[in-house]
């Protein structure tokens, strides 16, 4: 099967994807990455070609005295995420918990689970 042909194949059926993920899938195939692999490219909610991965901030933690983290769930020792302008960043896979407090009463957090991929000799990771 072509590359374009596999292609057309992942994208068939799918929501509409940005031109960066487009070319992400594109350079997956070039690198013979596997279907499973290209399914899982096409369906995570961010994707990055490296070992590590930025992860959003909660909402809570940009209000005035609002305050955030972000670790992964049953890690011991805990681990925490690192700090990236309004992101964190995360290098081991597994789930993570992102979260804030807004500093009176309300406080959140999100779950992300965090995956390293095979493409070729690179890694590259995804969260959903």
């Amino acid at each position: 099967m072509t590359a374009t042909n596999l292609l057309a194949e992942i994208l068939t059926g799918c929501e509409p994807l940005t031109d960066t993920r487009i070319e992400t899938l594109i350079r997956a195939i070039e690198l013979d990455a596997c279907r499973e692999t290209l399914f899982a490219l096409r369906d995570a909610v961010r994707v990055s070609r490296k070992a590590t991965i930025l992860l959003p901030q909660h909402r809570f933690e940009g209000l005035s005295r609002g305050r955030g983290w972000c670790r992964r769930i049953g890690s011991e020792p805990t681990e925490w995420g690192v700090r990236f302008g309004d992101q964190y960043r995360v290098e081991t896979a597994g789930c993570w918990s992102v979260g804030a407090t807004d500093g009176f009463s309300r406080k959140g957090a999100h779950e992300w689970t965090v995956a390293h991929l095979r493409c070729g000799e690179e890694t590259w990771t995804i969260a959903s």
